[in-house]
């Protein structure tokens, strides 16, 4: 990319780096949740001894970025370029998210499972209810399992779409969007911990559901207990309320929505993705509609953050061509034969 200080287009990409379209707004949120972590796991003396390696993922992005400098620039070099530096931000912010989420779950604040199976009620919903007739149509519990599933997928999609689509401000946009969603599930659901209702169930009683995505009881348990820890089996999801899975269902066609054909199928993907994780993650319902309300919350934020960085960086996209007016002859100074204004 060539840059040029008397091209004013240019001046906003002349401050963002080449290789990032991750926005500074999304970096501090990140460093934000890497400092919770790595407080909240001293403060509590938890010592996680089973988290990936990520120095390949790293490595390899940094092999093949240096490569691309070399290659013929064109945009599906760019493209393949943000698509790698945008899943090394998410591989390293969801990781500082396991444990951020692990660490605050050992402060121990009182379970809320109580205050929310009454919040199901009064929105007149039967978890029992649901879950015993799920079990009972295997297609139904088949579809909702495939989708559950996808969460991983449908967190890098968008990247993909959007990099392809060479739509950075978007990429910045959703990237931020999911760094806020995780930091604020994170936080509520160690202020609002939850066993979620798995805890009230029979397993023996349903003979299809599993509840593999369901909140570890023995992990919690274990993360509730004083004195130091070194945990050593492999994290799983902590978070009860709110549901972050509900969250991903609704950010990724919310953030995907200008694509007609894309959105049509995510939109009965996610509608099954969030029927799944009822059953499939044991959530609650009011689970869900906190997560929907967190995907909402967190694009709206990202979006006028995004706005207001660009706003900062590039004055010209304050000026609006419609409304703008020139300047009258009687304002403007008066030239003598040399240049100079006449007082």
């Amino acid at each position: 990319m060539t840059f040029s200080p008397l091209a004013p287009s240019n001046r906003f990409a002349f401050i963002q780096s080449r290789i990032s379209p991750i926005s500074r707004p999304a970096c501090l949120v990140t460093l934000g949740l890497a400092t919770i972590a790595l407080v909240a796991s001293i403060a509590t003396k938890l010592l996680i001894t089973s988290m990936p390696n990520i120095l390949p993922l790293v490595a390899a992005v940094v092999v093949v970025d240096v490569g691309l400098l070399f290659a013929p620039q064109n945009r599906i070099f760019d493209a393949v370029r943000t698509i790698m530096f945008g899943v090394l931000y998410l591989v390293i912010t969801i990781l500082c998210g396991v444990v951020a989420a692990y660490s605050m779950q050992r402060l121990a604040f009182p379970l809320e499972d109580h205050f929310l199976t009454n919040a199901d009620s009064a929105l007149g919903l039967n978890w029992f209810g649901y879950a015993h007739w799920v079990d009972g149509h295997l297609g139904v519990q088949r579809v909702f399992h495939f989708a559950y599933d996808t969460i991983s997928l449908q967190i890098a999609f968008p990247l993909v779409v959007l990099a392809f689509s060479n739509r950075l401000g978007d990429v910045r946009g959703y990237l931020l969007a999911f760094a806020i969603a995780l930091t604020s599930t994170i936080i509520i659901s160690a202020l609002m911990p939850a066993a979620g209702p798995i805890v009230a169930v029979d397993r023996a009683a349903f003979h299809i559901l599993h509840f593999t995505g369901a909140t570890p009881l023995d992990h919690l348990m274990q993360l509730r207990e004083a004195g130091p820890l070194i945990f050593t089996k492999v994290p799983g999801g902590i978070a009860t309320f709110p549901s972050f899975h509900a969250t991903v269902a609704v950010l990724t066609p919310l953030t995907l929505r200008s694509y007609p054909r894309i959105l049509i199928v995510l939109l009965v993907l996610d509608a099954a993705m969030l029927g799944g994780t009822i059953t499939e993650g044991a959530h609650y319902f009011i689970d869900l509609v906190a997560g929907i309300g967190m995907a909402f919350f967190a694009y709206a934020l990202a979006k006028r953050i995004i706005g207001m960085e660009d706003r900062s960086f590039n004055p010209l996209a304050n000026f609006d061509l419609k409304t703008a007016k020139a300047p009258s002859i009687g304002a403007l100074p008066q030239l003598g034969s040399a240049g100079e204004a006449i007082e």
